[in-house]
C-alpha cells in the first residue's frame, strides 16, 4: 500500500495504536526523526539547532524527508496534522511534505477532550499546554481533508477511547490489511 501517514493531537494515543502496524508488515517512522537525520548529514547538530534555520531550509528538509520516506515502502508514519503555535495552527503536513510521501492514507486518532486531558494529566514526562482539544482536533480534520485532496488519499479516522484501545488497534490493523 505504501505510506500511512498517523496523526493525532498530543495525548490521543498515537503510539498505542500505531503499535498494530509491525504485524501488518509496516515499519513505523517518526516525522521528526527523519527530518532531523537529514539534517544530521547536512551539519546539523540537534533539534534545537533544526529549528532556528531559515524557513525556506526548514521546508527543503521537511521535503527531503518526505521523499525518504516515500522511497521505505510499507511505511507508517507518526507526525501531527497540525501544530498549535502562538500564532494559531500550523500546518504540520504542508504541500511539499505531502507531494512528496505520496500516502495513500491519512488516519486521525481522535478521543474525547476529557480522555485525552487524563491521559496528558497522567504523563510527567511531557509539558503540554491545555488548549481546546476539540477545535485542535477539528482543525486536524480539515488539514487532513485537504491534504488528502492534493494527494488522492482517503482519510480514515480511528477512535481511541480509554476503554476501547484493542478496538482501535484491531481497527488500524484492518486500514494496513
Amino acid at each position: 500500500m505504501g505510506v500511512v501517514v498517523v496523526t493525532g493531537v498530543p495525548g490521543v494515543g498515537k503510539s498505542t495504536v500505531m503499535a498494530g502496524a509491525s504485524e501488518a508488515g509496516y515499519g513505523n517512522v517518526n516525522f521528526g526523526d527523519m527530518m532531523f537525520e537529514v539534517a544530521q548529514t547536512e551539519g546539523v547538530a540537534d533539534r534545537d539547532q533544526m529549528r532556528k534555520l531559515p524557513i525556506v531550509e526548514q521546508q527543503r528538509l521537511q521535503r527531503l524527508a518526505g521523499e525518504r520516506i516515500a522511497a521505505m515502502g510499507d511505511v507508517v508514519v507518526d507526525t501531527h496534522a497540525s501544530i498549535r503555535t502562538a500564532q494559531g495552527f500550523m500546518p504540520g503536513l504542508p504541500e511539499w511534505t505531502l507531494r512528496a510521501m505520496a500516502p495513500a492514507i491519512i488516519v486521525l486518532v481522535e478521543a474525547t477532550p476529557a480522555e485525552i486531558a487524563g491521559r496528558r494529566a497522567k504523563d510527567a514526562t511531557r509539558q503540554r499546554d491545555d488548549g481546546n482539544v476539540a477545535l485542535h482536533q477539528e482543525v486536524n480534520r480539515a488539514f487532513a481533508a485537504a491534504g488528502a485532496v492534493m494527494v488522492g488519499a482517503t482519510v480514515a479516522i480511528i477512535e481511541n477511547h480509554d476503554s476501547g484501545v484493542d478496538a482501535a488497534v484491531a481497527q488500524f490493523r484492518e486500514l494496513l490489511a
